[in-house]
Parts: C-alpha cells; structure tokens; sequence
C-alpha cells in the first residue's frame, strides 16, 4: 500500500490535528489533545475562509501567525501548532501501520468514503483506520444490527439477512460484536458475500486473526474504525461507531433491540432522527418491545415470515421502503 493513494498533504495534517495515534504519552495534560469533532468543524470553517484555505497550509506557520491568520486564542494556535509538529513522527508511525496492513484516511481524502461523508456531513468521522479494500466501502450495502442476547428466532433471522445479502450483492455493515451483528456478518460471509466491520476495539489486533486476515486479502472483508488502530473497547467507542455503521449503509435492517437502553435503540433512533437511511425493523408475534417501539417511531417493519419468500433482498428493501410508514410523535413513546 502506499500511503499517498490515501493520504493527501490535507489528510497528513488533519491526521496530526484530529488522531490520537502516536501521541505523545501526556499530550493532552500538557495542552496537546488532538480536536474533538465539533473543534476540527470549527476550526476548518475558520481555515477555509482564511488566506490559507487548507490544512497543509498550517505546516511552518507560528502560533502568533495562526492567531492572528484564524483569529484564535494564543493557546488554541500553540495547540495546533503543536498538533501540526508531530508530523514527522507520526509520518513514521504511518509508515509501520500501512507495512501491516492498515490505512488511514480523513474526511478531505478523495479516498475517503463518499457515502459516508454525503450522509453523516459534519458528523463524519475526521478520520478513519482500516484493513482491506477500502474501494469496497463505495458499495452500498444493509446494515444489520441488535442485542447480544437474542433469540432463537433472532438468531435465525440475522443469519439469513446475511445470506441474501450476499445473493443480492449487497454487503453486510455491522460491528462484529457478539449477537446480531456477528451472525449476520457470519451469514453473509459463509455464503460467499461481503462485510463490512466497524469495530470499537483495537483494530491492529483484530486484523491478527487468522481466519479474518485471509479474508481482508481475499478482499471479503473491510475492518474500520474511527478510533486509533490501538484503542482498546470502551462503551463510548462502541456507541461512537453506530452512527458510521449507519453512514456506510444504503439500508438499515434492526434483528432486536431493547428498549430505551443500549447500543441498538440509541443508534436507530439516531438514524431515524438524522433520516441516515431507511430502518427496517424485524416484526412478528414475539419480538422485543424496542422493536415494536421503533416501528412507532418511523421504521419499517420487516415481517420475519416474509424473509424466506424475498428472491432479491436489495430489491424489496428498496420497494418497501418508497412508501413511508405512519409514524407517530418521534418522542411520544409507549412507557408502559
């Protein structure tokens, strides 16, 4: 891989703004945290109405020119300033991650995903770390998602999504946790189809697995994260990735969800409010209440009866979702 078919002069330096990689141990303590999101918007608002228009014209520029250049506090351009320094060792630590296997991208990159970009806009990840074709993220493709802990029926239901995802061409987006989101990648996968991971736990130890580095070369799989490539799982992190999971899928397919609580209901109701993409929600006599809530709330239903009869899933979630479902109150919930 060569990191110049990612990485722009732009993307090297929002890369030293935004990611944590390569940090030096107690940066943040001493005024050198990377930009949160909403500070990296910001900031690239004041950049690009500025004589110097973009990131890499950062590169060389003091803190009393940066502050004077994007009328910034003094110790708000130190900080970039000293963000922007670090370029060279992290230019090093780039080079390791993509002798591995592991490319970074940001949201100025040409290579970074459009979809995602178009659909979450200022919500999009400021960077992204991943292993495997990164040309396979310009597929649309059917996220499917829900609890750990699920049923017999649920169980049976991810598994086939998976697999008629695969016949349908359609790629599997999910977060490879245990439940729902493993057996519908596991479907789709053994049947020959494609996957995408967006995972909240190390994504440089991940990729070491046997089973998953053939498929990464094989080009069947895609590994990604908005995190650094060493960050370990957090509950922060894994509710942080719903959302690209979301912005990488044409289609949203949720197996089962509690109510009120956890990873599913907050990110399908994020995606609902945000209109990301069409939800679906799985439906019948049994299904948890955070199923049916949603389905109150605008998404689809997805009959689990209907599932065996689908011949072409890609074509009935695109039929099913072209009429919009009644939908009550966003927030006028059944609390019983």
């Amino acid at each position: 891989m060569d990191i110049r078919d990612y990485l722009s002069d732009d993307g090297q330096a929002v890369l030293a703004l935004c990611s944590a990689h390569a940090l030096p141990e107690g940066a943040a303590a001493t005024g050198g945290a990377p930009l949160t999101l909403s500070e990296f918007n910001e900031f690239m608002e004041k950049v690009e109405a500025s004589p110097l228009k973009s990131p890499s014209a950062l590169q060389g520029s003091s803190a009393d020119e940066l502050a004077k250049l994007l009328a910034l506090p003094l110790d708000e351009a130190q900080r970039i300033v000293r963000l922007l320094n670090r370029s060279g060792r992290l230019a090093l630590e780039l080079e390791s991650l993509f002798s591995r296997g592991i490319w970074a991208v940001t949201r100025v990159d040409d290579a970074y995903p459009a979809r995602l970009r178009q659909t979450l806009q200022h919500q999009a990840p400021s960077v992204l770390f991943g292993s495997g074709d990164i040309q396979l993220l310009k597929k649309g493709g059917v996220a499917v998602v829900g609890s750990r802990n699920i049923d017999e029926a649920g169980t049976a239901f991810a598994l086939e999504v998976g697999r008629r995802a695969a016949a349908a061409k359609m790629p599997v987006v999910s977060g490879g946790a245990r439940g729902s989101d493993r057996l519908a990648m596991t479907g789709a996968l053994e049947a020959g189809g494609i996957s995408f991971g967006v995972i909240a736990d190390s994504l440089d130890k991940t990729i070491r697995q046997a089973d998953l580095r053939q498929m990464l070369l094989e080009s069947q799989l895609v590994m990604l994260t908005p995190y650094a490539p060493t960050a370990g799982f957090s509950i922060g992190a894994a509710m942080g990735r719903n959302k690209v999971i979301y912005g990488l899928a044409e289609f949203a397919v949720v197996v089962s969800s509690d109510f009120q609580t956890g990873g599913t209901w907050a990110g399908a109701v994020e995606a609902l409010k945000g209109s990301w993409c069409p939800v679906f929600v799985r439906d019948g006599e049994n299904v948890p209440k955070g199923n049916r809530e949603l389905l109150k709330m605008g998404a689809y239903p997805f009959p689990e009866g209907e599932l065996a009869q689908i011949e072409n899933l890609a074509d009935w979630l695109r039929k099913n979702s072209k009429t919009k479902p009644g939908q009550q109150d966003l927030f006028q919930l059944d609390r019983t």
